[in-house]
């Protein structure tokens, strides 16, 4: 019975360990149909990551090569270079906005079950700013209360150019500071702007997206599946001519993520993917290669490589004018790469890991809480936490700042970064802290945002009764002799 009993407590240790794949042996799960979701949004989370090391400490890696005369490093080869130039993460996080807010209405129509899916519709959207809103103001709290004790003094004397950029400083006074704090808080959700967390820029456009799929869902609850589709390729093609700022990032991607998430229940198109595997592995190949490449294009200097100077001609004649060609290029890539997962069941499979999923998981909590931590706890460790010595501003013996030849003031001395062996040591570590805080978000914060949301839901909402109506006298069965 012992050993029964310790085999029992060491299988469910090992059930439990986030890098320990799913049960191979159950196959066509249905709980895994979405699954595959959460493991993309754990990658994308990971991609943020990434990419905000790189914009710090080494930009260079968003041009293809450091000069125009300098061979290319092999992290800024094509496809090796997605994680680290950025774009991505976000893109794909408002694809899933899309796919998820129209998987539970779409459903309900499709089963005739029409005033459930308008009521799942006014439900979720009700729900969704809270649980936006109340996390996101939490970590902007932590952040102002950090930023209080001090905590950004080293990023904002750091050598590194984007973590003084991002570091808030302070007012002259605590008061101002105050009033800096409730009126950040109105900016978030109206400009986009965040003083103290620049990171949550992307929290009001999500909202925005989430809002635009409910509206679509309500507006072709009634449309068959054929005539929805054109509706998703006109919105699609409107605001891929939409030259406005970030149209391609978020609406672009949250009616393709409607699109598809519309297209999982269609069962035509399933047997028809499942009748061709053979070619349905080509297209997938194909599309999963030509994604990864048009991903690849630099954010900064793309004259200087051969490949995506011609990819930088091309966009005058695929993209409207006047636009951010790194975004509009890592939008069309991530739909290609999405599409080739959306067909592919080994793939998917693969983003249902137990690692992956769990990594999902984490994934709002990391987005909320890694830039505070990079720019305090990640910066102590690379400057040290006092951020001294420092010899502050260049100035003449009055205090007035000293010019250069070029009529610009003298940079202060920034605090150098420490060795290499220290930055080898202290970036990885820095990464499981940052999924450590955000497996203690996850545990506490949220739930608690949770019970706060559902208790604003239940104090605002009208009381229902969810009894069927009394029958009629007439269709009750009366007893017989």
């Amino acid at each position: 019975m012992e050993y029964i009993q310790n085999n029992h407590l060491y299988s469910r240790i090992l059930d439990n360990i986030p890098w320990k794949s799913a049960d191979p042996s159950v196959k066509g799960d249905p709980r895994k149909s979405v699954k595959w979701i959460d493991g993309l949004r754990g990658i994308a989370s990971f991609l943020v990551i990434l990419t905000h090391l790189a914009r710090g400490w080494d930009y260079d890696l968003f041009a293809p090569r450091d000069d125009v005369d300098t061979p290319p490093r092999i992290l800024q080869w094509p496809v090796f270079r997605i994680p680290w130039q950025g774009r991505l993460g976000v893109t794909i996080f408002a694809f899933l906005t899309g796919y998820v807010c129209a998987l539970k209405p779409l459903k309900q129509s499709r089963n005739g079950d029409i005033l459930g899916a308008f009521t799942s519709v006014a439900k979720s959207a009700f729900r969704r700013p809270p649980r936006l809103i109340f996390p996101a103001t939490i970590a902007l709290i932590i952040s102002w209360v950090m930023a209080q004790c001090g905590a950004f003094i080293a990023a904002n004397r750091s050598d590194c150019w984007w973590c003084r950029y991002a570091a808030p400083d302070l007012m002259p006074t605590f008061w101002q500071e105050v009033v800096r704090l409730f009126s950040t808080f109105l900016e978030v959700w109206t400009t986009g702007y965040m003083a103290y967390d620049d990171h949550q820029w992307a929290l009001l456009p999500l909202l925005q997206a989430s809002m635009l799929i409910y509206i679509l869902v309500c507006a072709t609850m009634f449309c068959k599946f054929r005539f929805r589709v054109a509706i998703y390729v006109g919105m699609y093609l409107y605001f891929h001519q939409n030259a406005a700022k970030n149209t391609e990032t978020f609406q672009m991607q949250a009616v393709y993520g409607m699109f598809l998430s519309d297209l999982s229940y269609e069962k035509g198109f399933k047997e028809f993917v499942e009748r061709h595997s053979w070619g349905r592995k080509i297209v997938a190949f194909t599309l999963l290669a030509i994604g990864l490449f048009v991903c690849s294009y630099p954010g900064e200097h793309p004259e200087w490589a051969t490949w995506s100077s011609y990819m930088q001609q091309a966009a005058h004649y695929i993209f409207p004018p006047k636009v951010n060609v790194g975004r509009r290029y890592s939008a069309l890539g991530v739909d290609l790469i999405i599409f080739a997962i959306y067909i592919s069941p080994s793939t998917k499979e693969f983003l249902s890991s137990r690692l992956l999923l769990w990594l999902g998981k984490q994934s709002f909590a990391v987005y909320l809480v890694h830039g505070t931590l990079l720019r305090t706890v990640l910066c102590w460790m690379l400057y040290g936490i006092t951020g001294q010595p420092w010899s502050g501003d260049i100035v003449d013996e009055k205090g007035n700042p000293i010019y250069g030849e070029d009529g610009e003031p003298l940079h202060p001395h920034w605090i150098p970064i420490r060795p290499p062996w220290v930055v080898a040591i202290s970036i990885p570590a820095w990464i499981v802290l940052v999924y450590f805080c955000a497996t203690l978000w996850t545990g506490y914060v949220d739930p608690f945002c949770a019970r706060m949301a559902q208790k604003l839901e239940k104090w605002m909402f009208e009381e229902t009764d969810q009894s069927p109506p009394p029958l009629p006298m007439t269709s009750i069965p009366m007893p017989t002799a």
